[in-house]
C-alpha cells in the first residue's frame, strides 16, 4: 500500500558533521613506491606521472602507456626485476607490422630507460639487445618545373589562402604540422619583399626544428587580401583538410599524378639541393634532426638534384 503524503517524512542531508558521527571523505590512494619487486601495472602509473611532468603531449603519453598494457597482459603480475629478454622478444613478435614493432620497442625501451636511469630500480636493461628494424625510405617523387608553375598559378586563381597553403608547401618546404600551427604573428612583414617566417615549437623537444626562412613579396601580397589577426591561425582545421584542399588544387592545375604536402617538401628539398645546399644545411632549412635516417633523406635530395648523366651511344 503507497503511504499517504501526510506519512512521508522528507530526510534532510545533514551538511555538518553531526556530533560523533564524522562526516565520511574520499580517500586518495597512489601506488606503493616503485621498486624492482613491483609489478609492470603498478610501474606503468609512475611512468605515466613522468611523462605528464615532462610535459609530454596527451597522446604522446597514451601511445606510450598503451603499448606498456599490451606487455602488462603478456606478464601479468611478474615483477620488474623478472621481465626478460624473452618476455621483450615475445612482446615484440605479437606485431605483425614492421611500423608497431618499431614503435612498440620505442615504448617500452623508454619505460625501461625511466626505470634504470632515472629511477635506479633496476640495475639492467631487457631491451638493450634489441634494435628497431629499419623501415625504408618512400622514394622522393618530386614535381617538375612546369607542374611546379602550373600549381602555384591554380592555387593563386582559387584565391590567396590556396596560395599561401601551396606556398609554405612547395616554396618554404613546410610540413603539414607547421602549416596549421602558422599564425599571423609568426611572419614579420617590415620589409614586404622580403617577409620572414619564424617556425617555432612550444614543445622543447622540437626546438632543434625552429628556424627563420625568407621569403618574397609573393607572400606578403597574398597575406595582405587575408585581413588576419595577430593570434589568427591561418589554418584553422583539421590535417585531413590540408590534403582535401591540395587535392582540390592539383586536380586545378591538371596534374595527373597523386600529390601529398610531403611530396612538395620533397621538391622543396631537391629545388634546394640543386641551388647548392649540401647535407647539413638541407638538415637546417627543413628543420630535421641530425640523426642517421634524416640524413639518407638529405642524400637523396642531392642525388635527384645532380645534374642528368650523358649516356653514350654505341653507334657513333
Amino acid at each position: 500500500m503507497v503511504p499517504a503524503a501526510a506519512d512521508v517524512q522528507a530526510i534532510q542531508l545533514a551538511l555538518f558533521e553531526q556530533e560523533g558521527r564524522p562526516r565520511p571523505s574520499p580517500t586518495l590512494t597512489t601506488p606503493d613506491a616503485l621498486t624492482a619487486d613491483s609489478t609492470l601495472d603498478q610501474a606503468r602509473w609512475w611512468y605515466r606521472l613522468e611523462l605528464e611532468t615532462r610535459g609530454h603531449p596527451p597522446n604522446t603519453v597514451s601511445a606510450y602507456t598503451n603499448d606498456l598494457a599490451v606487455l602488462h597482459a603478456q606478464v601479468g603480475t611478474k615483477p620488474l626485476r623478472s621481465i626478460t629478454a624473452k618476455d621483450i622478444g615475445a612482446y615484440l613478435e605479437g606485431a605483425k607490422q614492421r611500423s608497431t614493432r618499431k614503435r612498440r620497442l620505442t615504448s617500452v625501451r623508454e619505460f625501461f630507460s625511466f626505470v634504470v636511469k632515472t629511477k635506479h630500480v633496476l640495475a639492467r636493461d631487457p631491451t638493450e639487445a634489441f634494435y628497431p628494424e629499419r623501415i625504408n625510405l618512400k622514394t622522393p617523387v618530386p614535381l617538375f618545373t612546369t607542374e611546379r608553375a602550373e600549381l602555384l598559378a591554380a592555387a593563386e586563381a582559387d584565391g590567396p589562402r590556396s596560395f599561401v597553403l601551396v606556398y609554405l608547401l612547395l616554396e618554404l618546404g613546410f610540413n603539414r604540422t607547421e602549416v596549421l600551427n602558422l599564425r599571423r604573428q609568426h611572419i614579420d612583414l617590415s620589409v614586404p619583399d622580403a617577409p620572414v617566417i619564424y617556425i617555432s615549437y612550444d614543445d622543447p623537444r622540437w626546438r632543434h626544428k625552429e628556424r627563420r626562412l625568407l621569403a618574397d613579396a609573393r607572400l606578403s601580397a597574398a597575406l595582405e587580401k587575408l585581413e588576419l589577426g595577430d593570434d589568427e591561425r591561418i589554418f584553422a582545421v583539421l590535417p585531413q583538410a590540408i590534403n582535401a584542399m591540395l587535392h582540390r588544387l592539383v586536380r586545378a592545375a591538371g596534374l595527373k599524378r597523386s600529390v601529398t604536402p610531403q611530396s612538395l617538401r620533397d621538391t622543396f628539398g631537391v629545388e634546394q639541393a640543386r641551388m647548392g645546399k649540401d647535407e647539413d644545411a638541407l638538415l637546417g632549412v627543413l628543420g630535421l634532426a641530425t640523426d642517421p635516417r634524416n640524413r639518407d633523406s638529405v642524400r637523396r635530395y642531392i642525388r635527384l638534384a645532380n645534374p642528368p648523366q650523358e649516356v653514350l651511344s654505341g653507334s657513333n
